[in-house]
């Protein structure tokens, strides 16, 4: 395959779709809670929408991987993943209550399930190995973009609309489209398919030693690894005003935006290996640094770097796994990465919030940078393993 200082045709696709609906995605979640509470939604309810709704889309990446690998068919659930979440989360404009909310926050979480590990296994297959690094970094960038963006473009109907929420999630339709109306122009590369014999065998995957480690060690380490509220709380301890949290955020978006691409780059020429190791040791640093962080201009250099942080590891994590498993099990693997994941912050998030909560932010941020020592340690012990069984055979 030849190389080229960009991404290929189908990454710069796929990236451009990933800005759009993340801006579409974006202009409606960050005002979903105060929607929410103007129809009468208790805190407790709104809490639980969320938790289902990422419940949902955790369980299903498996099931939706799987289906990808069996049928050797990407795009078609990227096509529909996409089209479910951009085409009926314009539907909140109609909604009067809580349930219905919940019934379009399903929907929307069950079309990012059904999208992602297939998506994820079009971008690995869709260029050399050599360039995976690149591929997803050019990715996650387009992704934080929009969630750049998306805020800003709500905070601007609203600037011209006030209090018209309902306006906005109407509005959203308009990227979200887009977006859809780009998924037909990606190609997908037609590949052998498996035999049925090596289709059906999952557990190929799950005797896939490396793969195994690293997802084991990531389950770990997301258990330190919390909800991003707990930043923006920490912030406010600090005595953050709103508007300041606002820039906070923003700022740690434009840093990974710009870090992701030449993070993942360097993952090519260095290999993944050390990177993803340095990832979790920068965290549990970050982490730490957090726990002590009293001034402002801490709180805003720790955004930043946490922003490195975050194009340190997503990106390169995902052409990690591409490296170590084959195309006709790779939409699986990404699939059963992210349910392992996705089910592991419900706990990270509860063990931070209790550790907060019974001996303070300080404690609860040093736990948090030890479980993301641990992963890393089961990590490097797993290549030790490994590199020691290969000696001795």
């Amino acid at each position: 395959m030849k190389k080229s200082y960009f991404p290929s045709r189908n990454i710069l696709l796929l990236g451009f779709i990933s800005l759009f609906s993340d801006i579409s995605s974006q202009m409606v979640y960050p005002l979903l809670p105060l929607f929410l509470k103007s129809l009468g939604t208790t805190v407790l309810f709104i809490g639980l929408i969320e938790g289902i709704a990422e419940a949902t889309a955790a369980l299903f990446k498996t099931v939706a991987g799987r289906l990808s690998d069996l049928w050797q068919k990407r795009k078609i659930f990227v096509l529909v993943g996409y089209g479910l979440s951009n085409l009926i989360k314009p539907t909140l404009f109609w909604a009067v209550n809580w349930y219905q909310v919940l019934s379009i926050r399903f929907i929307d979480r069950l079309g990012k399930a059904a999208r992602n590990p297939p998506r994820d296994a079009l971008i690995a297959g869709s260029v050399d190995k050599t360039q995976r690094g690149k591929a997803f970094g050019w990715h996650l960038a387009m992704d934080r973009a929009g969630a750049l963006l998306g805020p800003l473009l709500a905070l601007l109907i609203l600037y011209y609309a006030p209090e018209n929420l309902r306006l906005v999630f109407l509005l959203s339709i308009i990227p979200g489209v887009i977006a859809i109306a780009l998924v037909f122009w990606v190609k997908e590369k037609i590949s052998a398919k498996p035999t049925q014999k090596e289709a059906l065998k999952t557990k190929q995957l799950y005797k896939n030693r490396p793969f195994m480690i690293f997802w084991v060690a990531c389950i770990i380490f997301t258990l330190g690894n919390s909800s991003n509220a707990f930043l923006i709380l920490k912030a406010q301890e600090v005595k953050f005003s709103a508007l300041q949290m606002v820039l906070l955020w923003t700022l740690y978006n434009a840093v990974c935006t710009l870090a992701a691409p030449l993070l993942g780059n360097l993952s090519d020429r260095l290999g993944r290996r050390p990177l993803i190791a340095i990832s979790y040791g920068y965290y549990a640093i970050l982490y730490t640094m957090f726990a002590f962080a009293q001034a402002s201009w801490m709180i805003w250099a720790l955004f930043a770097a946490y922003g490195i942080y975050y194009g340190l590891s997503k990106g390169i994590f995902k052409a990690y796994i591409a490296d170590l498993v084959p195309n006709h099990l790779r939409a699986t693997a990404y699939g059963l990465f992210n349910t392992g994941v996705g089910l592991t912050l419900l706990p990270a998030s509860l063990l931070m919030g209790g550790a907060w909560s019974a001996i303070g932010s300080q404690w609860a941020f040093l736990i948090s940078a030890g479980l993301s020592l641990a992963g890393c340690m089961v990590f490097l012990i797993g290549d030790v393993v490994k590199r020691l069984g290969n000696y001795l055979q």
